[in-house]
This record gives structure tokens, C-alpha cells and sequence, in this order.
């Protein structure tokens, strides 16, 4: 359910409070919130940057560091939002944006380059994932390129790559710079992202299936058709169907391209769930290669369950999804065992949650499958219990509720009164858990008000204790 102004007034009282009390929370709390109310903001802003302000140049643990940058950046697009004028914004925060460039000279002078990088990279993830739940617009992106570009200058060989990552964000696709371009890369990168505009979807997939080019060239081309295929799905571009069904085999040869880059992978999954969208949605063609793809005991598990996750289109036919299951399922629970102890990478574990999650939603009205949905759903309860109370819930738990609050935002123009229970039921059980910070129910919180506003009235049901999958309505204490 939507907060009404009220409320968002009471949030932003309280927000104050935690900031002046526990700054670094207060920051947790804001960067995780939807569009708020101007009253809401205007309670807490001038606090809160100066607390942002004070992390930037007291810089001690890299995670507050990154998440006062967020903060920042938030701050900027919540007022975008409100109708604030850019040049305004700017004579607001010109004390934050001098204490930031400050900040990133200071840990250049100190040799503290790592620490910079580290910082740079967990924004530009936590900052992709609101682009990608929030559809920011070129505006609200304006002060991202503000600070990079007023960092530019101080950059080290280590952060160049990262800076231009982040402004890659940004600047794709209809957003541009603000300052000339202060490098031969970027000249380049420009330059060729010009190129690819003028291509054909085809044609640039073709640039990215050729293995001669250099990785930074192939990258922008799986962007570039990222870009062109979903202004397609979202109708502004239209793209002739018989060029899509040419999209097909070409990107089944690229998933099987073992040099590719995680990166470029991430995308790619992302094209490929564009043109199934299209094809098994718009046209009711099932992709049989692509079945084929996931459901091969040759595919590294990993990718074959990324893949499955990206899918967002009802995967009502039976010879598509049941065999990629019979794959995908025993290694799935497999998988869900929390792993012994935190790694570099804990990708799998992230990645076997939201395989699960979306394997239940696909199941969950196919008959005969109850069972399994139970065991998926018990699983993911018990996997996320035994982390929290191992203390590994930050680096994994909190990770994979953001990634499932991504996956649901996009299915739910299929939800129907089955998935709403089901969804419904797992985040009560998973809120109910002992021990779980509030920094990863409040990612909790946030699906279950996407869920309230999205999903039709008629369709929403609770479920009942005769319901069939009644494990929803039991107290954390009555399961273990």
C-alpha cells in the first residue's frame, strides 16, 4: 500500500531523528525508498548532506563511504523529482560536491586508490539497480555526471575504469555529457557508440558475435542492442519481427562463447530475455534452442540459471519450462545450502535464490507442482535463517532480496491470485525470520508495497490455513 502524505511527513521526522543519532542507517533507510513527498525530504535534507559530507572526508569503513555517495546521488534525483531546477540543485549542494572532490583527492594522495575503487564500484551496482527499478530519467541522472566529471582530473590508472563504467550508466542512451570529452578512450567510445546508432539490431549483434574486436568494443555493442531492444518492448522503436527470429541463433552462439565476460553476460541475458519476450509472448512461438540451452547438463549451472531468472514473460508452455526444471530444480536446492563461509564472489548462492523464486512463480499453477514449490520455498526460508544467524546475511541475503525485488517488478504484469499468495506468504515468513537486520526487511518492505500497488484487487487473496500450500501461514517458531 502507498503511504499517504501523512505518513511520508511522520517517515521524514524520523529519518531526521536517525540521522542525527545514527547517520549511517538514516543513509540505509533513504537510499532504499521510492519517490517520497517534497515535505517528506525537506525535513531531513540539509542533515543528512551534511552527514554526508562528514563520511566523505573522514573516510573509514569503504561501505559508509559508497552509501554516503548514494545518498548524495539520491538526494539530487528526489529533488529532480519534485520539480527542482538543475542550477538550483546545484547551489544546494555545492558544499557536498566540494568535500566529495576533496575526499577523492585525499585518498590519492594517501595511496588509497583501493579504497576509491572499491567505493566506486559498490555505488555504481547499487546505483545500476535503482536505474533499472526506477527508470531514471536524463535529468535525474544529471548529478551522477556532475561528480564524475568534477573527479575526472584526480582519477588514478585504477579508477579511470570504474569512473567510466559509472558515466557509461548514464550516458546510454540518450543522455550526454556535459563536458567535452577529455580523452582519446572516450573520444573512441563516443565515436563508436555513433557508429553502432546507425545499425541495424542485426548488425550490431553480428559486431558483438565477432570475437576479433577488443572486449571495451563488444561491450558497448551488446549495450547499444540492450538499448535498441528495449525501446522496441517499450514500442518506441519498432523492429521488424522477421529481424528478431534473425536475433536467434546468433545469440544462442554467443551464450555458448566461453571467453565472454561476466559484464557482457549480465547484458546479454538481458538481450535474450527481450527477443523470448517477444517471440513467446507476441508471437506464441516457443524458443526450443534456448530450452535447449538452459536445460543442458553441458551448461555451466551459473549461467544456465542467470538466463532462466532474466526470463520475465509467463512461461505457460509446458515443453519449455518442465524440462529446463528438470535441469534447473536438484541443482537449484543443491545450491541453496549457505555457503561455509563469505567469499570474493558469492554469486551462486545470490544466484540459486532468485533461480528459486522465479522457479516457484513459473510453477506455482502448474498442476502437479506443489510439492516442489514447497520445497523451494522451505529451502529459501531455511538457506536465508541459517545465514542470519551466521551473520553472512550482508554480503548475501540483502544482495539476493535486491535482485528479487528487481525480477518481481518485471513479472508482475502476469501476476494473478496464485502468485500474489505465494509471494505474499514468502515475504511474511522471511520478515518473521529472528535476527534479520532491518537494513534487509526494509528491501522486504519495499516489495510488498510494489506488490500492493500493482497487483489488481480482484486478484489479491491472502492465503488460509486449509490453503494448499499452508506452510505460508506458519510462525517462524511453529517451522523450526
Amino acid at each position: 500500500m502507498d503511504l499517504r502524505k501523512d505518513q511520508w511527513d511522520e517517515l521524514g521526522d524520523g529519518i531526521l531523528t536517525l540521522t542525527k543519532d545514527e547517520p549511517v542507517k538514516a543513509f540505509h533507510v533513504f537510499v532504499e525508498l521510492p519517490t517520497v513527498y517534497k515535505s517528506c525530504i525537506d525535513k531531513f535534507k540539509h542533515q543528512i548532506l551534511e552527514e554526508a559530507s562528514n563520511v566523505f572526508l573522514d573516510p573509514y569503513r569503504v561501505e559508509d563511504w559508497s552509501l554516503a555517495l548514494h545518498t548524495l546521488v539520491k538526494i539530487s534525483i528526489q529533488l529532480v523529482k519534485t520539480g527542482m531546477r538543475l542550477d538550483l540543485i546545484d547551489v544546494l549542494m555545492g558544499n557536498q560536491i566540494v568535500s566529495f572532490v576533496t575526499a577523492v583527492k585525499k585518498l590519492v594522495e594517501m595511496k588509497r586508490e583501493h579504497f576509491l575503487v572499491r567505493g566506486l564500484e559498490d555505488f555504481e551496482m547499487s546505483f545500476s539497480r535503482d536505474m533499472n527499478l526506477y527508470h531514471y530519467t536524463t535529468d535525474q541522472c544529471y548529478f551522477v555526471l556532475v561528480l564524475m566529471g568534477k573527479i575526472e582530473g584526480v582519477e588514478t590508472d585504477l579508477t579511470k575504469e570504474i569512473v567510466r563504467k559509472i558515466k557509461m550508466l548514464v550516458t546510454e542512451p540518450n543522455i550526454k555529457p556535459h563536458d567535452d570529452l577529455k580523452n582519446c578512450r572516450e573520444g573512441f567510445d563516443h565515436c563508436w557508440n555513433d557508429h553502432l546508432k546507425n545499425l541495424s539490431s542485426l548488425e550490431v549483434l553480428r559486431i558483438f558475435a565477432s570475437t576479433e574486436l577488443e572486449d571495451r568494443s563488444r561491450e558497448i555493442a551488446i549495450r547499444r542492442l540492450n538499448v535498441l531492444l528495449s525501446a522496441h518492448s517499450l514500442e518506441k522503436v519498432p523492429i521488424d519481427i522477421a529481424e528478431i527470429r534473425e536475433l536467434q541463433p546468433l545469440l544462442m552462439s554467443c551464450l555458448k562463447e566461453e571467453r565472454i565476460s561476466d559484464s557482457m553476460f549480465k547484458v546479454l541475458g538481458e538481450v535474450v530475455n527481450h527477443v523470448t519476450y517477444e517471440m513467446m509472448d507476441n508471437q506464441k512461438e516457443t524458443c526450443y534452442e534456448l530450452r535447449d540451452y538452459i536445460a543442458s547438463s553441458t551448461t555451466e549451472f551459473q549461467r544456465a540459471v542467470y538466463i532462466f531468472q532474466c526470463l520475465t514473460v509467463d512461461l505457460v508452455d509446458e515443453k519449455f519450462l518442465y524440462p529446463v526444471m528438470e535441469n534447473l530444480f536438484p541443482q537449484i536446492i543443491t545450491s541453496l545450502d549457505p555457503p561455509g563461509y563469505l567469499l570474493v564472489d558469492n554469486s551462486c548462492w545470490v544466484l540459486a535464490f532468485t533461480g528459486a523464486f522465479c522457479a516457484a512463480t513459473q510453477l506455482i499453477e502448474g498442476p502437479g507442482y506443489g510439492d516442489a514449490v514447497k520445497e523451494i520455498a522451505h529451502k529459501m526460508i531455511d538457506s536465508v535463517r541459517e545465514l542470519v544467524e551466521r551473520g553472512m546475511e550482508v554480503g548475501l541475503v540483502r544482495r539476493a532480496f535486491t535482485d528479487v525485488e528487481t525480477i518481481v517488478n518485471k513479472q508482475l504484469e502476469w501476476y494473478m491470485t496464485s502468485e500474489y499468495k505465494f509471494l505474499k506468504g514468502l515475504l511474511w515468513r522471511l520478515y518473521a525470520i529472528k535476527g534479520m537486520k532491518w537494513e534487509s526487511k526494509i528491501v522486504l518492505w519495499r516489495i510488498n508495497v510494489i506488490v500492493e500497488r500493482e497487483v489488481k484487487e480482484d486478484e489479491k487473496e491472502l492465503p488460509e490455513s486449509d490453503d494448499e500450500l499452508d506452510w505460508l501461514n506458519l510462525t517462524d517458531e511453529k517451522v523450526e
